[in-house]
């Protein structure tokens, strides 16, 4: 379920139930700038927007904050914009952080100058495969896969891709390209989302020898050059000062950039105490797009996440609650006894893993409190 934080009192239900839209992200695939990027962990537009009317019914928009603390590729963020909201999120994936951040540049960017981009990439890189220049961008040298992410031939057409958009000068529109790239690479790779990503082969599929990079690519952004003009036709009486920030940062950060009773509403999808890599599906994202440079920046941003993951504090020293309550603390002691002949694979990791996600929930209420 997703987290509301609604403005009434929590002891005092409100007066009528209250219908929302299918939360499921699935109705986001349709929908003009949320459809820019493929997304297994997230919540519908509908079900954000529901919940501004619902809990922000008499409220001057550009006077209220909303927040998305696990702000993902920024459905409450856009959602929050549209409606006039000033809107602030945080997320710790780079690649997350970039989709968010250029759906809330869609509103500004330059048509004209995107528009000219667009037909320049096109008729500079239309035949990348037998192009005669060696391309400037490289293989990223800490990427590993267990079969070639993209053939031989679709990798020279990424490489000369990658490093014509690394040219680009306008920092709104590098950003543009580069979540376009983000979001079709796959499709021309050997991986595929079932949903989580994995290779062709392993799924049944035949893997994948060639590919028309350069159409695939112009068609996205053509498709989001008309969203970002849908989308600027929409939001032209709204105020030039809205606040839209994306921080890159860890919502435990946010003293740092939030004062005291800063936010009016609170709309997220947070993860879930499910085991579920969330940087998996992006990880060959975040290698080709030079968001990181080898495991050791993925690992950092898994030990900084909310939750973590199982791996990442299975065969640490125990974790125990850094609060009281005796039920949990129950239910905890008797997973930690469970299986233990099987070491960091029976109870005593997942005990530890299920401690520090309770102990990040107690941290995030404190901060969401604040």
């Amino acid at each position: 379920m997703e987290l509301v934080l609604p403005l009434y009192d929590t002891e005092t239900p409100p007066e009528k139930d209250v219908v929302f839209k299918d939360p499921a992200f699935t109705e986001n695939r349709t929908e003009a700038i949320h459809r820019w990027i493929p997304w297994i962990a997230g919540f519908s537009a509908g079900f954000a927007a529901d919940c501004l009317r619902e809990y922000l019914p008499d409220v001057a928009p550009e006077t209220a904050v909303v927040l998305d603390p696990f702000a993902g590729v920024g459905t409450t963020l856009l959602e929050a914009y549209r409606h006039g909201f000033n809107t602030v999120g945080f997320e710790i994936n780079p690649y997350a952080a970039l989709a968010a951040r250029a759906k809330m540049e869609a509103g500004e960017i330059s048509l004209p100058l995107l528009e000219f981009w667009l037909r320049i990439f096109q008729a500079a890189l239309r035949d990348l495969e037998n192009a005669p220049f060696p391309p400037p961008a490289v293989v990223p040298p800490g990427f590993r896969s267990r079969i070639p992410f993209f053939s031989k031939p679709i990798e020279t057409q990424v490489l000369n891709v990658l490093a014509f958009i690394r040219g680009l000068a306008d920092p709104k529109l590098r950003d543009l390209f580069l979540v376009a790239f983000g979001s079709v690479m796959v499709k021309f790779s050997n991986y595929t989302y079932e949903p989580s990503l994995t290779s062709r082969p392993g799924s049944g599929k035949p893997l994948i020898a060639t590919a028309d990079v350069v159409g695939i690519l112009a068609a996205k952004l053509a498709q989001m050059a008309q969203d970002c003009r849908a989308l600027q036709k929409e939001v032209e009486e709204l105020s030039p000062n809205l606040r839209r920030s994306v921080i890159q940062d860890s919502i435990f950060s946010a003293s740092e950039y939030l004062p005291d009773g800063s936010i009016d509403l609170a709309i997220t999808s947070p993860p879930y105490l499910n085991n579920y890599h969330y940087i998996r599906n992006t990880r060959p994202h975040l290698f080709w797009l030079e968001m990181i440079e080898d495991t050791t920046g993925l690992r950092q941003i898994e030990e900084a996440s909310f939750g973590k993951f199982w791996q990442t504090v299975r065969d640490g020293e125990r974790i125990d609650l850094a609060f009281s309550l005796p039920d949990l603390e129950a239910v905890l002691d008797r997973l930690r006894k469970t299986n233990t002949a099987k070491g960091i694979y029976g109870g005593e990791g997942w005990a530890n893993y299920a401690a520090q996600y309770f102990n990040d929930t107690d941290r995030l209420c404190a901060v969401m409190q604040r």
